[in-house]
């Protein structure tokens, strides 16, 4: 769930050694909120990995989760 200041453009990636990415989801045009989704795709690590501004204040995530 994101704060005021969202990510508008994001990536969802996964690795399975923490060396090497790969997008499992990616958006730009993300509205800030709850944003809530399934992917299929799997790994032993997952990021977000932000790369638009919705504002200019940065980025502020309140609450990420990840389940299986």
């Amino acid at each position: 769930m994101w704060e005021s200041a969202y990510g508008k453009a994001y990536a969802i990636k996964v690795s399975d050694d923490g060396l090497n990415w790969r997008t499992a989801y990616a958006t730009s045009s993300g509205d800030g909120g709850i944003d809530d989704f399934d992917i299929a795709a799997s790994g032993r690590y997952m990021r977000l990995e932000p790369t638009g501004r919705g504002t200019g204040y940065g980025y502020s995530l309140f609450h990420f989760g990840v389940y299986a």
